[in-house]
């Protein structure tokens, strides 16, 4: 089974949860456990030292102080980039001698994106779905729900059926329907189609409530940290001859471009001097096109449907994507900042970081399919407590 690395645990762009996942475990945040699987054993970790490039040490060690403990897990995440080395300080379960072993020395389990010990990884979000649908129905028979997600079921079915004013009848799982919300462009404006945010929610919706009156309550169900508003391909848009000539043709490659302000000659240099040069590529903070951007933003971010997004300790957040709200959820507070080459300024993508009261966004252009050029454009997000959410 594959092991750890220091790139993995400290500044991966593509995978930012999975220093944030390890540093919570080091610090022994409730939501993750301590103990890592270990080349010779489960090894209860105590803490690390951290090396950087400059040399200087620090160590990150957990304390009764639960705002010191954050204020530590944001440092180690911002300083990823500058990560060295990193010994884990702990010891052996069964053992009471403490130990300091490499992180090269720690399992990468399905925590971390590998594999399972059974060899065949569970897709968390597909359980959650498939565990969350059955209690739902479970709870429609009308006996006393138990056990996981029993009481995010009930909630959802009464309080879904409240703002319709009508019952629950029966329930569709439509997650399998995968409808295809494509990224596309009339003049400077950029959009997913289609052009209007309420008619995304059906689009959206993993599982569909239907009511007596024969209205439908969508549910759009999520799991994890990391959460994607969308998710549209750009192969045909960004197109390799393009990105080689450093001149972008397609009208919706000229709209993405002039939304976010993205300076094209930087833009494809990010892809065509990837591994060829040592250079790092700058980070910019700039002023977007707001017109265009919120359009992009409010047709991808979709109204008219619930958001039921599944924590790894159990809990569920359940909240309603108003089409009143959505002129709000789409707007742009503070400052928007491009990185280009990611964060590491090395990468073959570009992130734009921006938030509002509700959300913070953060936009990438890159390759998913092992490839060089740009092939999907995605909108990942965190939410905020603004958003309204019922932690259940």
């Amino acid at each position: 089974m594959a092991t750890l690395t220091i790139k993995e645990v400290s500044n991966r762009p593509d995978k930012p949860q999975s220093a944030e996942t390890f540093i919570k475990k080091i610090m022994h945040d409730k939501d993750f456990g301590s103990d890592f699987k270990a080349e010779d054993g489960l090894f209860c970790s105590h803490s690390i030292e951290v090396v950087y490039d400059d040399n200087t040490k620090k160590i990150y060690k957990p304390s009764s102080n639960k705002k010191q403990n954050e204020k530590l897990i944001r440092e180690y995440i911002a300083r990823g980039e500058f990560v060295k080395s990193i010994d884990v300080i702990g010891t052996f379960a069964g053992q009471t001698a403490e130990k300091t072993i490499k992180v090269s020395k720690l399992t990468k389990t399905e925590e971390f994106g590998g594999q399972p010990s059974s060899g065949k990884k569970i897709n968390l979000g597909i359980k959650f779905e498939k565990d969350l649908y059955a209690k739902m129905y479970e709870c429609l028979e009308g006996k006393k729900c138990v056990g996981p997600y029993s009481e995010a079921a009930n909630y959802i079915i009464k309080q879904s059926s409240k703002m319709v004013k009508s019952p629950a009848t029966k329930f569709e799982d439509t997650g399998k329907r995968n409808t295809p919300r494509p990224i596309k462009a009339s003049g400077t404006s950029i959009y997913i189609e289609p052009n209007n945010a309420a008619k995304h929610g059906k689009l959206l919706s993993d599982i569909d409530i239907i009511h007596k009156s024969t209205k439908r309550s969508y549910l759009s169900l999520k799991y994890g940290s990391t959460l994607t508003f969308m998710n549209a391909g750009v192969g045909k848009i960004f197109t390799e001859a393009d990105m080689k000539k450093n001149k972008i043709t397609t009208d919706a490659g000229k709209a993405i471009l002039n939304a976010f302000s993205i300076d094209e000659k930087l833009f494809c240099d990010v892809f065509n001097k990837y591994n060829k040069t040592k250079q790092k590529f700058p980070s910019i903070r700039i002023k977007p096109n707001m017109q265009s951007l919120k359009q992009l933003l409010s047709t991808g971010i979709g109204s008219d449907y619930w958001m039921v997004h599944g924590q790894p300790n159990g809990t569920v957040h359940f909240w309603y994507m108003d089409p009143k709200m959505n002129k709000s959820y789409s707007s742009v507070s503070g400052q928007v900042t491009i990185y280009y080459g990611g964060k590491s300024g090395k990468g073959k993508r570009i992130d734009i970081e921006f938030s509002n009261p509700y959300f913070d966004f953060t936009m990438n252009i890159r390759n998913k399919q092992r490839g060089l050029y740009p092939s999907h454009i995605m909108l990942d997000y965190k939410s905020k407590d603004a958003i309204g959410k019922t932690k259940i």
